[in-house]
């Protein structure tokens, strides 16, 4: 069994990095957004009811005799929390890596240390890097899931040798909203066009895009305290720059502490969700054009709500020695599903 820490790509040689602390990993994205975009409702079982109530009509006529007219009815509707069982599994075996590889602490004896690494500088490198993998898995199944997952012209995948089964366990936020009827689209031309450079946003189209969102806007979405704009980096850095040019960061645009700038849209704060960029131009990317790379919504966190079991299962993970097989062995699993909400509380733009 090879070990799941692939050192295939360094130069093995006496000179090697001595610390952990030496060595240079790649710098991965850390999802931070998960609480700020979605509502999180934990402790859900299988097949719990998801109540909607409807607004009464304005009711009240002028009474002519002695029985008021009759009024319409509430009309309530339902949809189920079907959280799923997701799960994964790393082994790691000390013999298959390279001893060569300095950077590691040597066992002091061979048996049980060379083989038992649990605690190991190594295996806690990994589960590091696992624990960034499923957050964001998380995050991508989330808004990119979908049970009937193929690629196209079936499906909305494109890569070689696509794995159905890393998305197949529920219908992600995106593929609800496709599928929903009832929420306003405004649809970016752009993304129809048949080459990377043809889908290229047009000078100004998120500030079009945004006022067509806002129009067609409900109400009480737009009145909703924690109403949201959620875009790709391509929609928000092509509303940057229609700032730039008009407004001279004149109150629209603001640099944060952390040296980030924060945008809004006639006071609704705007949310980069690069990590749907980064999902669009990995699986859904068929090197000649990406599969809808240009998306905003307009929504609020509780019409995108996010369920599991536990929300520990978001951040913990098994970790053993198999003293038959002498293979450190690193498990997680979590229950996840998420539901899009009420049709007038989203508008969307793809």
């Amino acid at each position: 069994m090879a070990s799941k820490i692939d050192v295939s790509a360094l130069s093995l040689n006496a000179k090697e990095a001595e610390s952990v602390s030496e060595a240079v990993f790649e710098k991965m994205f850390v999802d931070t957004q998960l609480a700020q975009i979605h509502d999180i409702v934990t402790g859900v079982s299988m097949k719990e009811q998801i109540v909607f109530i409807a607004n009464l009509a304005i009711g009240g006529e002028a009474l002519t005799g002695c029985t008021p007219a009759e009024q319409d009815t509430l009309v309530l509707t339902e949809k189920f929390w079907e959280p799923v069982l997701i799960a994964g599994r790393f082994k790691h075996c000390a013999a298959d890596l390279n001893q060569l590889l300095k950077i590691f602490r040597r066992a002091q004896k061979a048996t049980p240390d060379f083989f038992d690494r649990i605690g190991s500088e190594e295996i806690s490198i990994l589960v590091a890097r696992i624990i960034d993998a499923v957050m964001r898995s998380i995050n991508a199944k989330i808004w990119f899931a979908a049970k009937n997952a193929a690629v196209q012209p079936g499906g909305d995948f494109t890569i070689v040798g696509f794995n159905a089964g890393l998305w197949d366990q529920f219908d992600g936020l995106f593929e609800q909203i496709f599928a929903d009827s009832a929420v306003k689209v405004t649809v970016i031309s752009e993304n129809a066009n048949a080459t990377f450079a043809l889908q290229a946003l047009a000078a100004d189209k998120a500030l079009t895009t945004f006022r067509s969102m806002y129009a067609d806007a409900d109400t009480r979405l737009l009145q909703d305290p924690d109403v949201q704009l959620l875009v790709t980096r391509t929609m928000w850095e092509n509303y940057l720059v229609s700032t730039e040019d008009k407004e001279f960061n004149g109150g629209i645009t603001r640099r944060l502490d952390n040296g980030q700038i924060s945008m809004d849209f006639r006071s609704i704060p705007i949310v980069m969700m690069d990590s749907w960029d980064r999902n669009i131009d990995e699986f859904q990317n068929d090197l000649t054009v990406h599969v809808l790379p240009h998306r905003a919504l307009l929504t609020v966190p509780s019409n995108i709500p996010v369920a599991t079991l536990s929300e520990s299962d978001f951040d913990t993970m098994d970790s053993f020695y198999d003293r038959t097989d002498k293979q450190n062995i690193v498990d997680y699993a979590y229950f996840l599903d998420a539901k899009h909400g009420e049709s007038y509380l989203t508008v969307a733009a793809y």
